[in-house]
């Protein structure tokens, strides 16, 4: 990096945390910028997950690091056009407790379908999007 980046600080690219989302500058205006601490990480999701328990039924969340990094992570995946993923864990980890917190955040509707005996792909393209 020194020898063909001569320009860019070398502390810039290596500090922590290393995180980019789509709210760094608040709720509701989408601009990706680095989130310069942990702290305002921690007052924007901690702020964003109060409004989520006003509107919807209350979900405790414990947002150490690790799920705050998961929230960003799942966000900028649906922030993306066509975005999707799979989250694999085990059953109770918080998979969709922090991809509904992420969902708010965009401002997306969340939905699950109901799979059932003979669910097939016409059942899945029915599926409201």
């Amino acid at each position: 990096m020194k020898k063909n980046f001569s320009d860019i600080d070398e502390e810039m690219c290596f500090r922590r945390p290393l995180i980019y989302t789509h709210f760094s500058t608040g709720i509701g205006d989408p601009k990706y910028m680095p989130i310069d601490n942990w702290p305002q990480l921690t007052r924007l999701l901690t702020d964003t997950l109060d409004n989520y328990n006003e509107v919807n039924s209350s979900m405790n969340l414990v947002l150490f690091e690790d799920a705050m990094m998961h929230v960003c992570r799942i966000n900028r995946i649906l922030e993306s056009p066509r975005g999707n993923a799979l989250l694999v864990g085990v059953g109770g980890s918080g998979k969709q407790s922090l991809s509904r917190l992420a969902a708010f955040v965009s401002g997306q509707e969340v939905f699950q379908i109901t799979i059932r005996k003979g669910y097939g792909i016409a059942d899945l393209k029915l599926v409201r999007i």
